[in-house]
């Protein structure tokens, strides 16, 4: 596990991270979305250490790691890098820092090749001889031949073609069954990360929710126009512009009389507009008025629920799913 706790970051006297909490699974496949300019790759550079180091950020239980243990952290850049030798020697002297012999180098080059469908003879090139489709690809052989415990990997799929996404996406199922691998994925395809996902965050001004943006909603008056106004002030510790609601914190009924117990907040006449599978979820989304909102149900509640398209539900939830941001 990783660990987050009271996680503040600035640059230049801008506040870019606040995190009251992240827990990240290091065996899963979690991704992280979220507009430009929201934090996400300096989030990832501060987990890579890039930014010093922090007291209150814990890797396996520890917050302080020796050279061995910080490089089972890998982070792979938007960019590919390269020293200015052959893609072979770049192979072996990366394996080498992580004391591994040249027998077991070999086998891995030819593990990770063989995995992303590449070419042996671009062993021979140099860096400035590949075509940026080429780089993409051996960047990322070069992150996988090491085998690393948790791998940060920033726009990873960023102008690649559709064969080459599947590549990427089938290599990454390999790591993490193969090795027990866990990978932090950040980027805006979602397209590519809707069939990796095991866990899904989104930051928002900073902030980390444990969902999509989906349920994020502009303020009015200190609360949001439903079916009715639904007035969030009496929760409100700060002066906030947005509020995002859990979809794993949702309940649903078709009747009041139905719901288990009473809620904070209930949403009256709510149309089901779509259903989405993903993973071991499934997300119901619907509009109420001009808004829309998703709530999630794994694969069991969903089968039990009896919902279906264009049904009209409503939804309740406590205080304990809302966030209020910035």
């Amino acid at each position: 596990m990783i660990e987050l706790n009271n996680f503040s970051f600035s640059y230049d006297q801008k506040n870019i991270l606040n995190i009251k909490k992240l827990v990240l699974d290091t065996s899963k496949i979690s991704i992280l979305m979220g507009l430009n300019g929201s934090g996400k790759s300096t989030l990832l550079r501060i987990l890579k250490f890039l930014e010093g180091d922090f007291e209150n950020i814990s890797y396996f239980g520890k917050t302080h790691l020796n050279s061995d243990e910080k490089r089972q952290i890998y982070l792979l850049f938007p960019e590919p890098i390269f020293l200015n030798r052959s893609i072979e020697k770049n192979f072996l002297f990366l394996l080498k820092t992580y004391k591994i012999d040249l027998k077991e180098s070999q086998n891995r080059i030819d593990e990770t090749f063989n995995l992303l469908e590449i070419d042996k003879s671009l062993l021979k090139k140099h860096p400035n001889e590949l075509s940026s489709g080429q780089s993409q690809k051996l960047a990322f052989a070069l992150a996988l031949s090491v085998r690393a415990k948790y791998y940060l990997l920033d726009e990873p799929s960023a102008f690649l073609d559709q064969k080459t996404a599947i590549l990427f996406k089938k290599a990454i199922l390999f790591m993490q069954k193969t090795y027990n691998s866990g990978f932090l994925i950040a980027s805006h395809d979602k397209v590519f990360l809707d069939s990796l996902a095991q866990k899904r965050y989104y930051l928002h001004s900073g902030e980390i929710l444990e969902f999509e943006n989906t349920n994020v909603f502009d303020l009015e008056n200190k609360g949001i126009y439903f079916d009715r106004f639904m007035d969030f002030s009496p929760y409100m510790k700060k002066n906030s512009s947005k509020i995002a609601i859990n979809p794993y914190k949702i309940s649903f009924a078709k009747e009041k009389d139905n719901l288990d117990y009473a809620f904070d907040f209930i949403i009256d006449k709510c149309l089901i507009i779509a259903l989405r599978t993903r993973k071991d979820f499934v997300f119901v989304r619907i509009k109420t008025q001009d808004k829309i909102l998703e709530f999630g149900l794994n694969q069991d509640q969903f089968s039990q629920s009896g919902l279906n398209l264009y049904d009209e539900i409503l939804l309740a939830f406590n205080q304990d799913a809302i966030y209020f941001l910035d």
